[in-house]
């Protein structure tokens, strides 16, 4: 018997694809979406699924949207101004590493200790004979048998 085709998603709406690429997480998105469509009888389920799904329609949106191209219109001063903030920023940044890079080397110093001393060698005539213990001796629990003469 031939199965029905039943179909993998949903139909998603333009208007709840813009409301889960604007929400910043789920719960955001639940509350918003029953205020925004309160005729819709979604289950939890279902507004779950399309919220899984948001990585898909961010991806979809997000070549249309900003170009990371510097603007015709920039001067080459501005470009300057940003390249002369953008070294002050290093050079901030610099400075406070060197500062964490000393201190670190005043702490290492501070705890660190002189290498322990190589143990001396021993000599043949004073080698150290381990102690000989003795057996345990196991407690007898028996009565001892009685003695017989004359047999």
């Amino acid at each position: 018997m031939p199965k029905a085709h039943k179909r993998k998603y949903e139909k998603i709406d333009e208007a709840e694809i813009e409301l889960v690429v604007q929400c910043n997480d789920s719960h955001e998105f639940y509350e918003r979406y029953r205020q925004v469509f309160p005729t819709k009888k979604k289950g939890i389920d279902s507004i779950s699924k399309i919220w899984k799904r948001r990585s898909e329609f961010l991806k979809k949106i997000q070549p249309e949207e900003l170009p990371l191209e510097i603007p015709v219109g920039s001067t080459s001063r501005e470009i300057e101004n940003l390249i002369i903030a953008q070294n002050k920023i290093l050079i901030e940044m610099s400075s406070v590493m060197k500062e964490q890079l000393k201190a670190s080397r005043d702490i290492l110093a501070h705890l660190s200790k002189p290498a322990p001393k190589p143990e001396e060698p021993v000599s043949k005539h004073h080698e150290r004979i381990p102690e000989q213990k003795e057996p345990v001796k196991k407690a007898c629990l028996d009565k001892p048998a009685e003695i017989m003469i004359g047999s």
